[in-house]
C-alpha cells in the first residue's frame, strides 16, 4: 500500500456512504414512498460511492480526492433535490416538470462546458467588475426561476393551490439544486490546474 494514500479514517468513506445515501432515500420518500426512485437514486448514490472509493484506493493526491469526493456528494444533493417538486406536478398531471427536468439538464450541461470560467470566479470571485455583475444576475435567474415556471403556468397555479406547503418546500429545494449544479464543474478542476487560472 502507498504510504501517502489516505488512511481510511482520513478518507472519511463512511461519511460519504451515509450522506449519499441518507439522501437517496430522503427524496425517495417525499411526497411519498416510491420504490422506483428509491432504486434510481440508491443506484446513482453507489456510483458515486464506488467512485470515491476507486479513488481512495488509487490516487496519493489528498485534494484531489476530495474533489472526487465533493463532486459526488454534491452531485447527490443536485441529483435529487429537484425530485420533490417535479413528483408533485407529475402526480397533478402537470407537464411542467418536464420544463423542470429540461432546465436542470441544460444548466448541467452548460455550467460542465463552461468549468475553467466557472473555476475562475469560485478562486477570484470579484475580480472585476463583469464577473460581479454576472454573480448577482445568475442569482436573480436561479432564485426567482422556479417560481416564474410555477406561477405563470395556469397547471402549476392549479397544483400550488392544493399542495401549497410542498409546492414551497419543492421550489426551495429546487433553487438548492441549481445552486449545486453552478458548483459542481469546480470539482472536476485538478489543483495545479486551478492555480494556473
Amino acid at each position: 500500500m502507498d504510504n501517502n494514500r489516505l488512511t481510511f479514517k482520513e478518507s472519511k468513506l463512511l461519511s460519504a456512504f451515509g450522506f449519499n445515501l441518507f439522501f437517496a432515500s430522503a427524496a425517495s420518500a417525499v411526497p411519498e414512498w416510491s420504490t422506483k426512485f428509491w432504486l434510481i437514486n440508491t443506484t446513482v448514490a453507489m456510483f458515486f460511492i464506488i467512485r470515491t472509493v476507486y479513488a481512495w484506493l488509487t490516487m496519493t493526491d489528498s485534494k484531489r480526492y476530495f474533489s472526487i469526493g465533493s463532486y459526488g456528494m454534491i452531485f447527490m444533493m443536485a441529483f435529487v433535490c429537484p425530485q420533490p417538486i417535479i413528483r408533485l406536478l407529475w402526480i397533478g398531471e402537470s407537464h411542467l416538470w418536464i420544463l423542470f427536468v429540461v432546465t436542470w439538464l441544460l444548466l448541467f450541461i452548460v455550467t460542465h462546458l463552461s468549468k475553467w470560467k466557472i473555476g475562475k470566479m469560485f478562486k477570484d470571485p470579484f475580480d472585476s467588475k463583469g464577473g460581479r455583475i454576472f454573480h448577482i444576475l445568475f442569482l436573480i435567474v436561479i432564485i426567482l426561476l422556479p417560481f416564474i415556471m410555477i406561477f405563470t403556468s395556469q397547471e402549476g397555479t392549479t397544483i400550488t393551490d392544493q399542495y401549497i406547503e410542498f409546492m414551497a418546500m419543492g421550489a426551495v429545494l429546487y433553487i438548492i439544486s441549481l445552486f449545486c449544479l453552478f458548483m459542481l464543474p469546480a470539482f472536476l478542476i485538478k489543483p495545479e490546474e486551478m492555480d494556473s487560472l
